[in-house]
């Protein structure tokens, strides 16, 4: 630590320099008064920072240096450690494919831009889906900007050609006819599957977060609703349609400060939601339970400006409740399209 003392009543700073592997004594030509002396001890204390950051950056170094892609890809996962554990799985089904081809134990610099986009135009031609294609595409991605962030690779850029990108898909809604075919069976379903179909309808909220929501977080008289999403990790507090609200005042008066949707987990819900759907014989091609929230932000968007769309829903970015607004903006465009008139007088 460095360290301040009086010789023949000047003010001397001495510290350890870790590189030479001694002790260094300079004299600040100050003359030894409680007003120096604070300035100067303010000195050492900045000194000893500015040595201890250089020390752990060249330990840093040194361990960086020869090592495996093992030991990056642990460093990688404990700094990712709070993600979410289906990202978690991503990286780890990543990890698995990706040291099928680079030994694990090999140093990180087998890793180049050449061989990095060998592995990818092979993971092209995998009989896979396009979006787990860019899954693995997307977490090499990750893990490489990782590695060049701690300094275990020189940085390269992979090609854009070589890139494989997520699939577009259409963004699946249920039709008002669908919606009223749902809420008309629920009246043999039990209020804790009834209370999870309308809050997810007039909500839009993922499955995760309405699982958080409680009575204590309701307010019936304000019309507000508080929850906490697993996903942002952020809490939320919400107004709630006037629909809701004899739904809410019922299951509240049965729960009193509980859980308003009592499922083990989010998959559970939507397990159960499928079955309800198979009982009602709607087989629609990719329905869900995230359907629900699909259909909130494309009916929302027709009606409200897509930044308060993308509040109520909890969105992190406005961008992904734009795919939706999208969708809407084309119908608009449809409708005003029908008011062109075209050739006066052509039959």
């Amino acid at each position: 630590m460095a360290s301040v003392y009086s010789k023949r009543n000047i003010l001397y700073i001495s510290w350890f320099d870790w590189s030479l592997g001694k002790s260094i004594n300079r004299s600040t030509k100050l003359i030894d008064t409680p007003s120096n002396r604070k300035t100067v001890e303010k000195k050492a204390t900045e000194l000893q920072k500015s040595l201890d950051k250089i020390k752990d950056e060249a330990e840093l170094n040194a361990l960086i240096r020869g090592a495996t892609i093992k030991t990056a890809f642990k460093h990688f996962l404990k700094n990712n450690i709070s993600k979410h554990k289906n990202t978690i799985y991503e990286y780890n089904h990543f990890y698995k494919l990706f040291t099928s081809r680079f030994n694990e134990n090999n140093v990180c610099t087998v890793l180049t831009k050449l061989s990095v986009e060998d592995w990818l135009c092979d993971v092209k031609k995998l009989d896979y889906k396009q979006n787990t294609l860019h899954m693995y595409y997307k977490q090499c991605n990750h893990f490489l900007n990782f590695l060049f962030e701690y300094k275990y690779l020189p940085i390269f850029k992979i090609n854009k050609e070589v890139k494989i990108r997520p699939e577009v898909k259409e963004i699946i809604t249920f039709s008002d006819e669908e919606i009223q075919i749902i809420f008309n069976g629920l009246g043999c379903k039990n209020s804790n599957f009834r209370t999870m179909v309308y809050l997810a309808y007039y909500t839009g909220l993922r499955s995760s977060d309405l699982l958080t929501i409680t009575g204590a977080r309701v307010d019936l008289e304000k019309n507000q609703l508080s929850y906490y999403s697993p996903k942002t990790k952020k809490y939320y507090e919400v107004p709630f349609h006037k629909d809701l609200l004899v739904v809410l005042e019922a299951r509240i008066n049965e729960v009193n400060n509980g859980p308003l949707v009592c499922f083990k987990n989010a998959s559970n819900m939507s397990l159960a939601f499928r079955r309800y759907l198979k009982s009602l014989k709607l087989f629609g091609t990719g329905y869900s339970f995230r359907v629900f929230r699909k259909t909130f932000i494309s009916q929302a968007s027709e009606y409200m400006d897509i930044s308060t769309v993308s509040k109520l829903v909890g969105h992190a970015s406005i961008t992904t409740t734009a795919k939706y607004y999208n969708k809407v903006e084309l119908k608009r465009k449809a409708t005003e399209l029908d008011k062109f008139v075209g050739l006066k007088g052509a039959e």
